[in-house]
């Protein structure tokens, strides 16, 4: 383990460069989120902000730098002062640390609600089917879809579904909770719903790093803020302190756009 990892914090990044070709998506990124925190990352379309989550959970692996799950290194191991990729199914194995909850719901149409949280839980972590339902009816009453077992994702609205989905990735039992823009593809009157569920995963104590437009749910909910353009974290500090008062012409720019 490197010395300058802090076991007090639930993930790490140190220096993430990340490149698709000659676009350079991410720019030396350095993230620190402590076990129960809220990190809330904003910033313009393009900025880095889904690249970043998606380096914390393997999804796309880094062009250079290094990521840590409570304090172990992610997709490497280091031998002889060298850093040497893991086998895919290791990998794997780190992946299902965290939950993910993606823009698009991406629930099995052909299954119900129980059904897909049900299936990781079965088919991953080998629970027998009668503790993996009774993980997924607790989660759907947590999400407040009690009674909503038997539909299909047909049959429930925007909102339903990504409830469903962030109670899908919870049955993993995850160290961390990834958001990606979790109400960007709700109607408006939905978007609360979800945002109170996330908002009582937070007064829970689950960590969780959350990309979104939503600043008042930022201003809220999250713990630390950080405010990202062109792949760079260009400032970051308490929620209220920066929207209230940015220091960064950049933050400034774009607060002034959505407050």
């Amino acid at each position: 383990m490197d010395a300058a990892i802090d076991t007090n914090f639930c993930v790490e990044m140190q220096n993430i460069h990340k490149f698709y070709g000659p676009v350079h998506a991410l720019r030396g990124v350095d993230l620190r989120v402590r076990r129960g925190e809220v990190c809330v990352a904003i910033g313009p379309s393009g900025s880095g902000k889904s690249t970043l989550l998606r380096c914390v959970n393997q999804l796309e692996g880094i062009s250079t730098g290094r990521v840590f799950l409570n304090g172990e290194l992610q997709g490497f191991i280091e031998r002889d002062s060298r850093f040497h990729p893991l086998a895919t199914g290791t990998v794997a194995a780190q992946r299902r640390r965290t939950g993910m909850v993606f823009q698009r719901f991406n629930l099995f149409p052909h299954m119900t609600a129980l059904q897909n949280i049900m299936e990781g839980p079965l088919q991953v972590k080998g629970w027998t089917r009668e503790r993996s339902r009774a993980k997924a009816l607790d989660l759907l009453q947590r999400v407040g879809l009690k009674g909503f077992e038997g539909r299909y994702p047909s049959q429930l609205s925007g909102g339903q579904q990504q409830r469903v989905a962030i109670a899908r990735a919870l049955a993993m039992e995850p160290e961390v909770m990834l958001f990606d823009e979790p109400t960007s593809a709700l109607d408006p009157e939905l978007v609360g719903e979800v945002l109170d569920v996330i908002k009582d995963l937070a007064r829970s104590g689950m960590t969780m790093v959350v990309v979104t437009h939503e600043i008042g749910f930022a201003r809220e909910a999250g713990n630390h803020l950080v405010f990202m353009d062109e792949g760079m974290i260009v400032e970051e500090g308490p929620p209220r302190e920066i929207l209230a008062n940015p220091t960064n012409p950049r933050t400034r720019a774009f607060l002034s756009k959505v407050l």
